[in-house]
């Protein structure tokens, strides 16, 4: 009969064998279910993107009310008489259009890239809404990349929109984005479309901060 003493280093070694094996089985399995990491689902890795995304709106590129140039417009004196006769002319017969654009800028600091089905917006002036559209239809968002995703408006103003005022003073200060209190915002909707096809459910509209707005600084 062998003697027990003799065995034990061998049954140690075994036990240890197991439980280094159990370990290495429970790791694994961890790695498995976690939601980020080389093993981490599609689905996850889109979902945690889309959180990720930034946008911001650039200032008005093109503004013009019947033709005329309203972008350095910031008050009803700074279009000239004959101009502003032109204009009231144009509403009374119907026919006051407004030519905008601007751009929106996408950014995506994730290492997934994430596929836009679009990106509706709502323009407001003074607080009510003016127009609505859609940009950036089917657009690839590359991993830490930035697009640009025009918005262009052209629309015929109604009189009921400039509240009784004239368009000279609707005109004024309709692009002035440095404005402590600035009469045209945006809101915007992403839409986005998973790999797989998966529609992703729309959230909210949401305000659309300026590219020249800084973040905050943590005081540590």
């Amino acid at each position: 009969m062998k003697n027990s003493s003799s065995l034990f280093p061998a049954r140690a070694l075994a036990l240890g064998a197991l439980l280094l094996a159990t370990n290495a089985c429970s790791v694994s399995e961890q790695v498995k279910d976690k939601p980020s990491g080389k093993n981490a689902s599609t689905e996850a890795l889109e979902n945690e993107s889309y959180t990720l995304m930034q946008y911001r709106l650039n200032f008005v590129d093109e503004a013009k009310l019947d033709g005329q140039d309203i972008l350095f417009v910031r008050q009803a004196a700074d279009i000239a008489s004959p101009q502003q006769a032109q204009l009231q002319t144009a509403l009374q017969k119907g026919n006051l259009p407004l030519h905008l654009k601007m751009r929106v800028y996408a950014r995506n600091p994730s290492p997934t890239n994430v596929q836009l089905k679009q990106l509706d917006y709502k323009l407001l002036l003074d607080g009510k809404e003016l127009t609505a559209g859609t940009t950036g239809v089917n657009t690839q968002l590359e991993a830490s990349a930035i697009e640009t995703l025009p918005i262009t408006v052209d629309m015929n103003v109604k009189p009921a929109q400039l509240n009784g005022s004239t368009p000279a003073a609707f005109a004024a200060g309709f692009t002035d984005f440095t404005a402590a209190n600035r009469r045209l915002t945006v809101r915007i909707r992403p839409m986005y479309v998973g790999a797989s096809g998966r529609q992703v459910p729309p959230a909210d509209f949401e305000s659309i901060e300026l590219v020249t707005v800084k973040k905050a600084v943590t005081v540590k």
